[in-house]
């Protein structure tokens, strides 16, 4: 299977080809990109914190898009869900759709085009797989977009060529409560503050996450382009720490 996914692989050349790519039943795209990751690059870092006050518990207690105890077309592939199926693995967080409230944290830390936005919290007694990162629910959110389909697609970096770098992030929404792992390996983020902003290398890095502990653990997960992205930059390479307001 995984000589097939190389084939595959190698004849993508546009944007709709790496989506019919991940769509292929036959390709086992967990393991496939373990294979394109480099893990001496694996890891992540906070790059900022933003200040709002936002009611977060009002919107958690809307109905998710995606219950936790669910296995959803939505954010799998297809053999991811078969993956999950095997190991009795659920989507292990609820997802919510930012309000426009939310959405004014995503524009204040200056993503464009089109972000991936979701708030994916998790529940006590959930987790999530390890796994790599292959970023398909933002190509999925801009696939109604014919010419974004048909650019060509950049290999080596994971996403369309000629855009800017694609960045991943969660902004806390609340305080880290004990018993809530987020390990990106080799190491763990723990101790966040309402509004840390953590970036990973979603590329390389291999991650899983868990609540043990009985209180709620909500993280807005961005996924686009940044007008400015060097306060990111900055911060992975000296720890520079940029302070946002909404």
């Amino acid at each position: 299977m995984l000589e097939y996914a190389k084939q595959k692989w190698d004849e993508i050349s546009k944007v709709k080809d790496f989506l019919a790519f991940v769509e292929d039943p036959k390709v086992d795209v967990m393991e496939f990109f373990k294979t394109q990751a480099d893990t001496s690059k694996s890891g992540f870092w906070i790059a900022g914190n933003i200040n709002f006050d936002i009611d977060i518990g009002r919107i958690l207690k809307q109905k998710p898009q995606i219950k936790n105890d669910e296995i959803s077309y939505l954010t799998r592939t297809p053999s991811e869900i078969e993956h999950h199926k095997k190991f009795k693995f659920t989507n292990g967080y609820d997802r919510h759709v930012p309000n426009d409230e939310v959405m004014q944290i995503v524009s204040t830390l200056g993503f464009n085009e089109r972000p991936s936005v979701y708030i994916n919290n998790q529940t006590p007694g959930t987790l999530i797989h390890r796994h790599i990162d292959f970023v398909s629910c933002y190509t999925y959110d801009r696939s109604d977009d014919k010419n974004f389909l048909e650019l060509p697609y950049d290999k080596e970096r994971r996403q369309a060529t000629g855009h800017k770098d694609i960045w991943r992030c969660f902004v806390a929404l609340d305080d880290w409560k004990p018993g809530q792992l987020v390990n990106f390996e080799p190491g763990f983020w723990s101790n966040w503050k309402k509004g840390d902003i953590m970036f990973w290398d979603w590329r390389n890095t291999p991650h899983s996450t868990a609540n043990c502990g009985i209180n709620d653990r909500p993280l807005l997960k961005i996924t686009g382009t940044i007008d400015n992205d060097e306060w990111v930059r900055q911060a992975k390479q000296s720890g520079t720490i940029k302070q946002f307001y909404v």
